[in-house]
């Protein structure tokens, strides 16, 4: 009976304890962001696929930071272009067939910030997915689009709020 009175303490204790494992703490002098449409100038990339990963980056910083979205002028402020959509076949089998198949991203993307705690770059980021040969593309685009976005927006979160 006397661990009964302890454990209500340290429940009500951490009860009241704000967690925030997925947020990142930013310099106080930063309060918004904004996203420029990402262009597509890889020739071979279906045309809508800027603008998707334009919401997809917007998103993700919504949700783990606490900046506040503006169609222009942000405190920090993210452009760029899909530059390099490619297939390529990888994996060779046995009789000159290939296994597998490469869809391969590249986006020259620009982070603008005048504030102290974040400067500003712009590289490039690559990624990939594969996918087996006798898949038909257009069945198998979105999930691997989603795939290789989900990779190089965690490479331009960190890059951007997390010093790395």
């Amino acid at each position: 009976m006397q661990r009964f009175p302890f454990f209500i303490i340290i429940f009500l204790l951490l009860g009241s304890c704000t967690f925030r494992f997925n947020a990142y703490d930013i310099s106080s002098d930063v309060k918004t962001f904004s996203v420029a449409q990402f262009e597509t100038t890889a020739g071979n990339a279906p045309p809508t696929i800027g603008q998707q990963f334009s919401e997809k980056l917007k998103q993700r910083i919504l949700n783990d930071t606490r900046l506040q979205y503006r169609d222009t002028k942000g405190d920090i402020e993210f452009s760029g272009a899909v530059t390099g959509y490619q297939i390529s076949p990888i994996a060779p089998q046995p009789g000159q067939t290939v296994g597998l198949q490469r869809l391969s991203i590249r986006m020259d993307i620009e982070c603008k910030s005048e504030k102290q705690e974040i400067k500003s770059w712009s590289p490039s980021f690559s990624r990939f997915a594969d996918f087996a040969a006798d898949a038909d593309l257009s069945a198998v685009e979105n999930q691997l689009v989603k795939e290789i976005y989900d990779q190089i927006i965690e490479d331009v979160f960190n890059r951007a709020f997390s010093n790395w």
